[in-house]
């Protein structure tokens, strides 16, 4: 959704299995895969060969934390959270050029014909020529703000948009606000700032969350306010998941415990329709549909897969979601055939991922498979793959059988973005550098 970075760090689930995987290499030496009818276990899939690799890696042969990568005119601009921002020849995995920068950058990129720009911590925006590197200018519009943390940077049309955190302590009773600030793209002036988390840029708008945690839609030159959709009760919060049929869908409540979805027209901020039942995970939409796990009609039951149609909110099927634990959500993930859930039970004893696919029209499960490991992430690309992240490979999974057909390294700390698909190859970032698979 919206200009780069629109991608957003996939984290990992922070539990003891994370720490001694690290030490031990976390057997991942058998993989079942119970596609229905009782299919023989399958071992491991073999580890694709990429077409190229970029080794990003320190003297110790440590990774340098790569991570967000943006695809433009056939150059990857992939920022390193310490090391600053390398430009790629996509094609050939050749480095152009790299810009260090001073400060973390946790954030996205955002990339323009002619410009690539990117936040650091400290307040800082950079707008460098994507020719070779070289600064166009800086400004540093949050730096009054107590240590601040950047985010993703969006641009629509000549603005760049930031947001910045200021550090808090655990027990400030009153910690500061996030800061939102509009940039000229041409010179980096400040056009406007406000108190803001910038959520989204889509069709001349930007989408954010101000204090009273409203999705409120800005316009980006003037940061005047279109329209304001508050949360329906004191304390929730709105969030912004997903765009299809031409509305805005999200969830009001307590996110995470639970909250509705609610489907927004996005010109007036008007609710077209909302989803009765309280929901726990990130709504997913595809084509006319979205997707959504909730818990069960009834206390203890298994969390739901539901499917609505867009358009007119009417809940199309129902599927087991394969737990009762409310605290966490499956991954899900789409295309148009089918609607795909990966979830992971974590324990001192066992992890095991539960992955089915559901007949997009009926909910007719179509496919599981089981594996013994943590997953962290779920993503589609084109030829009908679907990828899962596991502890420490990506996994490439035949959407039509369930069968898993082949692995690449998510490197060792973190698993980085999912797989981005361009000009027929697949991009996988990490933080032992960067590489390319064909489709």
């Amino acid at each position: 959704m919206g200009t780069p970075g629109g991608q957003q760090n996939v984290g990992r689930r922070q539990v003891l299995k994370l720490a001694t995987g690290a030490v031990g290499g976390l057997a991942l030496t058998t993989s079942a895969c119970d596609v229905i009818g009782g299919a023989p276990e399958e071992a491991k899939p073999l580890a694709r060969t990429p077409l190229w690799t970029l080794a990003l890696l320190d003297k110790d042969g440590s990774g340098k934390g790569f991570d967000h990568v943006v695809h433009q005119d056939g150059v990857l601009y992939v920022r390193s959270k310490n090391e600053g921002l390398y430009a790629i020849d996509a094609a050939t995995g050749r480095e152009r050029w790299r810009a260090p920068l001073a400060g973390a950058l946790p954030g996205a990129p955002a990339v323009t014909s002619r410009a690539v720009f990117v936040a650091t911590d400290g307040g800082a925006v950079h707008a460098l020529r994507t020719a070779d590197g070289e600064q166009m200018w800086r400004q540093a519009p949050a730096s009054r703000l107590r240590e601040p943390s950047a985010g993703a940077v969006w641009t629509s049309g000549s603005v760049a948009l930031v947001s910045f955190l200021p550090h808090t302590y655990d027990d400030d009773p009153d910690p500061p606000p996030i800061a939102l600030y509009a940039l000229d793209t041409r010179n980096g002036d400040l056009l406007w700032h406000t108190e803001a988390s910038i959520l989204e840029v889509r069709d001349g708008l930007a989408y954010v969350n101000p204090p009273d945690k409203s999705l409120t839609a800005l316009d980006p030159r003037t940061g005047a306010v279109r329209w304001s959709a508050p949360p329906e009760k004191s304390g929730g919060r709105c969030t912004l998941d997903a765009y299809a049929a031409g509305l805005l869908f999200g969830r009001d409540g307590n996110v995470g415990i639970g909250s509705k979805l609610v489907a927004y027209d996005p010109r007036t901020g008007d609710v077209r329709w909302t989803a009765p039942a309280a929901h726990a995970s990130v709504a997913v939409a595809h084509g006319d549909a979205v997707y959504i796990s909730a818990p069960g009609r009834r206390r203890g039951d298994q969390q739901e897969l539901q499917a609505f149609d867009a358009t007119s909110g009417k809940r199309r099927w129902t599927a087991p979601a394969f737990s009762t634990t409310l605290n966490e959500s499956p991954d899900i993930a789409a295309d148009r055939d089918c609607a795909y859930l990966s979830w992971s039970e974590d324990s001192i004893d066992e992890d095991r991922t539960t992955l089915r696919a559901y007949d997009a029209h009926t909910g007719r499960e179509r496919w599981r498979s089981r594996r013994p490991d943590s997953s962290y992430a779920a993503d589609v690309a084109p030829g009908n793959l679907l990828f899962i992240c596991y502890l420490r490979d990506w996994y490439c999974y035949d959407t039509s059988t369930g069968k898993a057909l082949w692995r690449v390294s998510a490197g060792e700390s973190t698993s980085g973005p999912p797989p981005l698909a361009a000009d027929g190859l697949l991009y996988f970032a990490n933080d032992e550098g960067v590489h390319a698979l064909r489709l």
